[in-house]
């Protein structure tokens, strides 16, 4: 059986790519990123994309075009821009008439007129709290209006198998019965500084065994060819086989490696790679090579046995976060920051570097969609 899903505001397809890897096809597709729907439409050529700001789709209109009744579909997935509820936006400039905090109630009009038989809707974790939780209460109260089951959560993705500490917000409803959250799969230090050591409960694995050890940045990429800044990896060959279960999963069916580009630096870029060691940052730079102001962990070099934190649509800039490589002097490449996100290996990005590092920072990770997406196929079959 192939579940029928349409994905709003689908960005490259990191939420498709899950729900697909679960057994769901993708009919359509609604963005307003035309670079990021070239994306989509590469990697799924049979869905319909509309390049579209999603206010101005009508929804019955598509629901006739796609030839579907009321209940007839089954999901309905998409993450609205969250940039109004995000801490990344100073808090005087949050407010709850912000355009960018109104486009959940689109979607949910494109909830009302499908009544699909499961909804999923993506945040950002702020959006639980928001406002005093007047967002999240909204929400839910629409979606049961509607007749649906309602449940809400933020997750981990380094939880389920992403080698990646991004935490995002999920709605989950149903119009048969009460939906539940995956649990958790794999565990690890996921909140302590990364200049402090692991936390003991690190042990908790000895007394789980079916919870596996957190994925980290070594399992994710640690196959892929060495490569100098601005340098592209031509040969698409795999040089050697998977040296842990992740890149092994991660390959799939994949012969070839595509997207690992490593962007050029500036001069002074360069002079803060080489001094500094793994898991270094600026706060370890010598004063003639220390920015004046800086992020947290900016210019600092990824761990090599630990997740890495969140992957940003900044992935290109080294001052925007830790996104050096561990001992390469370069920032990460487009298929590293893919790999790090739980994007398989036969997924291709499209467009400039900074296209491509937006279409990634921007969506959800893969494997973490296809866990919400195997959850509620098993619901289906109880």
């Amino acid at each position: 059986m192939k579940y029928k899903l349409i994905d709003l505001f689908a960005g490259a397809g990191g939420l498709t790519t899950g729900f697909h890897l679960a057994g769901f096809e993708s009919l359509c597709a609604i963005d307003i990123d035309k670079k990021a729907l070239a994306t989509y439409k590469h990697n799924y050529p049979n869905a319909k994309v509309i390049n579209q700001d999603i206010r101005e789709v009508n929804p019955f209109e598509l629901r006739s075009s796609l030839d579907l009744k009321p209940e007839e579909l089954t999901m309905i997935i998409g993450g609205p821009p969250c940039q109004g509820f995000s801490r990344n936006v100073p808090a005087g400039e949050r407010t709850l008439n912000d355009n960018r905090n109104q486009l959940y109630k689109t979607f949910l009009e494109f909830v009302q007129e499908f009544r699909p038989i499961y909804v999923v809707m993506e945040n950002v974790s702020e959006i639980l709290k928001a406002y005093d939780g007047l967002v999240k209460n909204e929400i839910t109260k629409q979606l049961e209006s509607f007749g649906y089951k309602v449940v809400s959560a933020s997750l981990n993705a380094a939880n389920y198998g992403i080698p990646q500490t991004r935490s995002r917000a999920f709605f989950i409803a149903s119009l048969d019965k009460l939906p539940h959250f995956p649990n958790p799969t794999h565990h690890g230090d996921t909140k302590s500084d990364y200049r402090e050591k692991k936390s003991s409960n690190h042990q908790l694995n000895l007394f789980q065994p079916s919870i596996s050890s957190i994925v980290t940045v070594r399992d994710a990429i640690g196959d892929l060819p060495p490569l100098d800044a601005g340098e592209e990896y031509s040969d698409e060959a795999y040089p050697s086989a998977p040296e842990s279960t992740y890149q092994a999963i991660i390959r799939g069916e994949s012969k070839k490696i595509v997207n690992h580009i490593a962007r050029a630096l500036t001069p002074i870029q360069t002079a803060r790679a080489r001094v500094l060691k793994e898991g270094q940052d600026a706060r370890d730079l010598p004063p003639e090579l220390a920015p004046k102001k800086h992020y947290s962990g900016a210019y600092g070099r990824l761990y090599w046995d630990k997740p890495a934190r969140t992957i940003t649509r900044w992935v290109f800039h080294p001052g925007s976060g830790r996104f050096f490589h561990p001992t390469q002097n370069r920032t990460i490449t487009i298929r590293e920051a893919a790999r790090l996100h739980s994007y398989p290996d036969n997924f291709h990005f499209l467009g400039t570097y900074i296209d491509m590092a937006s279409q990634i920072g921007e969506s959800v990770p893969p494997l973490l969609a296809k866990a919400i997406a195997s959850c509620l196929i098993q619901d289906c079959h109880q």
